[in-house]
């Protein structure tokens, strides 16, 4: 393992949490990271965030391929952000106030994953390394028989990168759902509020909010958390979709009012929504799944109730479950 490093150049030899972060990964079983020597010279144009750790290592990868930190001379500018690695294939991408962001293929969107760099890099190479051994080897009990994680050791993941960056959105959003896949609501419901308080502009955990609340039967809360989920979607790319999900949530209730404006909404901001919701629907049918056919369908009727063939989908639906 490459593992030379200095002090930071403007002269403070004090430990930093990337100095700290990057002594544990020398530390590790041979083969598990691999940290290049820092640079020579820096390329122009990088944020502050990504100097500090640059000068200290140019890239690396851990846990054999797991998490991968470009080089700084492969940094690359996306918009306002600067893409600087991967994790499990994914983007990770910080911004100018230094946050860590990585794509999340299931939203096809950037959920922000920490708070600081080297607060998230400890998280992460903590969170990673309940999956390892002292040998290095995969952890006995991680995964069940079909090679999948349980979900009690990705709750344990979850937990251990909070513990080093508790204000990151990202973890404690994906902490919540691994609590719902383990049937504990109320929690779950604790940690997303927890998230939308330290980040109210995290219009997916508004939602997921608003469906615990449609769960346990609390419909004007769940409005009233669909219409905070809407709100703090302007100016995003899925902003018609939130206010979709607020006319279904508002037709529920028996809020026309609502739902009216909500359609109008979505359907002025996502004019190809009701196409790809139809073919999500038909597709849906077609492979037997009805459940997922439905939750389509209530949220174009949602949204055009009146619309002929959102009606023959609907009842085609009505007819394969009775």
């Amino acid at each position: 393992m490459a593992s030379k490093r200095r002090n930071d150049e403007r002269g403070d030899a004090s430990p930093t949490g990337f100095d700290r972060v990057l002594a544990l990964l020398d530390e590790a079983p041979a083969g598990l990271h691999d940290v290049a020597p820092p640079a020579a010279q820096l390329p122009s144009g990088l944020p502050e965030v990504l100097i500090d750790f640059y000068a200290r290592c140019d890239g690396a990868r851990l846990f054999i391929d797991s998490v991968e930190l470009a080089a700084s001379a492969d940094v690359a500018i996306r918009g306002d952000h600067w893409v600087f690695g991967s994790l499990e294939g994914e983007d990770l991408l910080v911004d100018a106030r230094g946050r860590i962001w990585r794509s999340d293929e299931s939203l096809d969107d950037l959920v922000c994953e920490g708070t600081r760099l080297d607060r998230w890099l400890a998280g992460i190479v903590d969170a990673i390394g309940v999956l390892y051994d002292d040998e290095g080897e995969f952890a006995d009990g991680s995964f069940d028989e079909e090679g999948e994680l349980l979900p009690a050791v990705g709750e344990r993941q979850l937990r251990a990168a909070l513990k080093r960056d508790p204000g990151a959105p990202g973890p404690r959003w994906r902490l919540a759902h691994a609590l719902l896949a383990q049937d504990s609501v109320t929690e779950a419901r604790a940690e997303l509020e927890e998230v939308v308080a330290n980040e109210p502009g995290f219009a997916w955990a508004w939602l997921d909010l608003a469906k615990i609340s449609e769960r346990i039967g609390e419909l004007p809360g769940a409005v009233d958390e669909a219409r905070a989920a809407a709100d703090a979607s302007a100016g995003h790319p899925q902003a018609g979709y939130f206010h979709a999900q607020l006319a279904r949530l508002a037709s529920r209730a028996g809020d026309e009012a609502t739902r009216a404006l909500a359609a109008r909404r979505a359907a002025a901001l996502a004019p190809e929504l009701k196409a790809a919701q139809l073919e999500g629907a038909r597709e849906s049918l077609a492979d037997g799944d009805a459940a997922s056919a439905r939750g389509l369908i209530d949220l174009l009727r949602a949204v055009w109730p009146r619309d002929l063939e959102v009606l023959e989908l609907a009842h085609r639906v009505e007819t394969v479950e009775n």
